[in-house]
C-alpha cells in the first residue's frame, strides 16, 4: 500500500522557536501514521525571500504540493491564523 501524501497547512513556520519545536512533533504524528507530510516551510526553506518574485515562487510551490497531496491538515491556531 503506497503512502498517504498530507499537506500541512499551519503557522508554525512563521517563528524559529514554532518551527524547531511544534512542527516536527506534528510531522512525526502523522508520519508515525503513515503518511508522506510536505511541510511549506521546509519544502521553500531555498527560496530567497530578497529578490524579485519570491512570493510568487511560493505560492506556485505552495499550489503544487496541494495538487499532489492526498489530504490538507490544517493547523489554525497561533499567529497568524
Amino acid at each position: 500500500m503506497m503512502k498517504k501524501t498530507i499537506y500541512l497547512a499551519s503557522p508554525y513556520g512563521f517563528a524559529e522557536h514554532w518551527k524547531l519545536k511544534l512542527l516536527p512533533e506534528f510531522i512525526n504524528i502523522l508520519e508515525s501514521m503513515g503518511a508522506r507530510v510536505l511541510e511549506p516551510f521546509d519544502r521553500n526553506s531555498n527560496v530567497d525571500l530578497s529578490k524579485p518574485g519570491w512570493a510568487n515562487k511560493v505560492a506556485i510551490s505552495n499550489f503544487r504540493d496541494l495538487r499532489h497531496s492526498d489530504a490538507l491538515f490544517a493547523i489554525v491556531n497561533g499567529t497568524p491564523p
